[in-house]
Order: structure tokens, then C-alpha cells, then sequence
């Protein structure tokens, strides 16, 4: 009720043709409406930046932790040279153990095939087939060595080289019409 009296005694002064000093007035008043309607923004905003950055870190821990889990979920050939991959096989009675997983993927336009724990001289020996040339193996350990590869048939032979060469213990060359398996 305060400041309603010092209204009525500005207004009276006002009418009265005297010289008032508002500044004191105004300046209370000021105080009371940015008290009224800023500070409880200022506070409210203050709570949903703290919000948005709780959130913004449990979605980036959260996206690094799926991308830990999928680059964690196949072995990668080029580390270890050598991948051990195990299988489950139903209707195996007794110490009988199941055969080599092997696969063949073709796409309708048979353009992609995918060699799964596959020995390199097989995969070698397909390629070269499929490019033309004669296969010379140096190598008496290529038939031990087994590898996951997805060969695209429309890339160059000279890519594909390229590619397996990135394996720990493939060296392969191309020397005219022959394909050769390095030691």
C-alpha cells in the first residue's frame, strides 16, 4: 500500500504545479517489477541449461557406447592374420565336430560373394579364375590360412590384391598372367 500512497502524492504534486522528484519513485518501482518478472525467468533458465546438458551427455555416452559395441562385435582378420571362428551344430551326437563354416553369398546380379573362414588358396584360386590369370602358390600355408572377405567382382584385380594384402600374412602379386601366393 506504500507505494499506491506515494502515487497519490506524486498525482497531488502534479496538479498542484510543484516540482517533484520522481527518480525515487521510479527507481522503486523498477525494483519491484524486474523482482517480479525477470529473476524467476533468469532461475528457470538456469535449470533447463543444466537439463539440456545432463541430456546432451547421456546421449553422447550413450551413442559412444553403441559404437564401442558394434566395432567390438566381429573379430577383425587384419589384426590377428587368422580368424578362429567357433559354430553350434544341431543333430551332432557324441565327439563328432561340425565341418568348416563356409559361406556363399550371391546377389541377384552376382555381383558380390562373400568368402567366410574360407582358405585363401580356394579364394585365390576363384579370383584368379574369374580374372583370367593361373595361380602360382609359393606358399604351403595358404591352405591353413583362413579368411572373411567380401569380394566385389566389379572391382579391379589390382584393388582386390590391394584389399587382401592389408591381411597380417597375405602377400600376393600380379606378374603378367600369373597370380602369385608369397610366403
Amino acid at each position: 500500500m506504500e507505494s499506491n500512497d506515494n502515487l497519490e502524492q506524486l498525482l497531488r504534486q502534479m496538479y498542484a504545479n510543484e516540482e517533484v522528484d520522481t527518480s525515487k519513485i521510479i527507481d522503486e518501482e523498477w525494483q519491484k517489477f524486474e523482482s517480479k518478472y525477470f529473476a524467476p525467468k533468469q532461475r528457470l533458465w538456469d535449470w533447463r541449461k543444466i537439463a539440456a546438458t545432463i541430456v546432451g551427455i547421456l546421449m553422447l555416452s550413450g551413442i559412444s557406447y553403441a559404437a564401442i559395441q558394434w566395432w567390438g562385435a566381429s573379430p577383425s582378420p587384419s589384426e590377428g592374420g587368422d580368424v578362429e571362428m567357433t559354430t553350434q551344430s544341431s543333430g551332432v551326437s557324441g565327439n563328432q565336430t561340425a565341418p568348416p563354416l563356409e559361406e556363399s553369398v550371391e546377389t541377384s546380379a552376382d555381383t558380390i560373394r562373400i568368402f567366410s573362414n574360407t582358405p585363401l588358396d580356394e579364394m585365390v584360386n576363384e579370383m584368379a579364375t574369374y580374372y583370367n590369370k593361373v595361380v602360382e602358390n609359393q606358399s604351403t600355408k595358404a591352405h591353413d590360412l583362413r579368411l572373411y572377405y567380401k569380394w566385389n567382382r566389379n572391382d579391379g584385380l589390382e584393388s582386390v590384391i590391394s584389399d587382401l594384402n592389408h591381411f597380417e600374412k597375405v602377400d600376393l602379386a600380379i606378374e603378367g598372367d600369373k597370380l602369385i601366393v608369397n610366403p
